[in-house]
């Protein structure tokens, strides 16, 4: 399922991307919020992004974006039964292909509201150290994510915003409970875009 959204993506994004008309490219730090198991255990490290208006209109931009995302977590615990520490590391990368709607303020022309809807792909990588052996376990989640932001015009081409992500997963792991606290996902992005 997860496949076909992000090809259809993709292919949208090629026709979009073939015609001539204005990229946007963001850099921005995530934040994980909230009492769940992105908020309580990982750092965001940094999060890149490409936007494309599709349409320009008087009020409203109408637009296609990618973003992609990188975490950490890092912890030792120790267990008594095996009698050692067990040391390990999770890498958790995000991508969020999305469509997004940009409004025109007539009187305050220099902020835009913005609302998006995507799709969310997380991959994570763990390794496992303890004293006997080294390993490694991968993981794949995924589901929908709705974006409301602001940005504000620093100069023509150069902004800032800051968006508030919530993100729902409905694929998970089968070892994965499904409760709020792992299938419920806010971020708050704040980062620098540049327009071409």
């Amino acid at each position: 399922m997860k496949l076909k959204v992000l090809s259809l993506f993709l292919l949208l994004s090629a026709t979009a991307f073939g015609q001539t008309s204005k990229f946007s490219v963001e850099v921005a730090y995530p934040i994980p919020v909230d009492n769940n198991f992105l908020g309580e255990n990982y750092q965001g490290i940094a999060d890149l992004g490409l936007k494309y208006k599709i349409k320009n209109l008087e009020v409203i931009n109408i637009g296609v974006s990618v973003n992609g995302s990188m975490f950490t977590y890092n912890d030792t615990k120790f267990f008594p039964l095996a009698d050692e520490n067990l040391s390990f590391k999770t890498t958790l990368y995000m991508i969020q292909p999305r469509a997004f709607a940009e409004l025109n303020l007539k009187k305050v022309t220099k902020i835009h509201p913005m609302v998006g809807i995507g799709y969310t792909i997380l991959q994570a990588k763990t390794t496992f150290d303890s004293q006997t052996e080294i390993s490694d376990y991968n993981s794949s989640q995924s589901g929908l994510n709705f974006t409301i932001g602001l940005s504000y015009d620093v100069f023509t081409k150069f902004y800032v915003f800051g968006n508030y992500e919530y993100i729902s997963l409905s694929n998970v792991d089968a070892d994965v409970p499904k409760t709020t606290y792992n299938t419920k996902i806010n971020l708050v992005k704040l980062g620098l875009g540049l327009r071409f």
